[in-house]
């Protein structure tokens, strides 16, 4: 693997790793938000979730079975995204800030969908 790769990937990982860890540590904003959507069982989900991405972010990060922390990462991504930045509900300022929240989201998703494909 590249010197370049390598850093990417772990970029990439940091985002994961550093939002799991803080929904594990103060998941009370994140189970509101689920409980909200009508997720079932919310604190699990969000248990869950949170392990997800620090754990596939850990092995991104390392470089250990990307393709498939990438996909584990991106599944993570579509409930976050969704329940977490629903821009479509909000308006003006913080409208725009979801919508924002929302595209970054998508944006990893595609750069989770490139490193899945190497």
């Amino acid at each position: 693997m590249s010197v370049t790769r390598f850093i990417g990937r772990a970029l990439l990982a940091s985002i994961f790793i550093k939002s799991g860890l803080d929904h594990l540590q103060n998941p009370d904003p994140i189970v509101r938000a689920a409980r909200g959507a009508e997720v079932p069982e919310p604190e699990l989900a969000v248990k869950v979730n949170s392990g997800v991405m620090v754990g596939a972010g850990a092995l991104m990060a390392l470089g250990l079975a990307p393709r498939a922390a990438s996909v584990a990462l991106a599944a993570s991504l579509i409930p976050t995204t969704v329940i977490g930045h629903p821009f479509w509900d909000k308006d003006g300022k913080d409208r725009a800030q979801q919508q924002t929240q929302f595209l970054k989201n998508l944006a990893l998703f595609g750069a989770l969908l490139y490193v899945s494909k190497e």
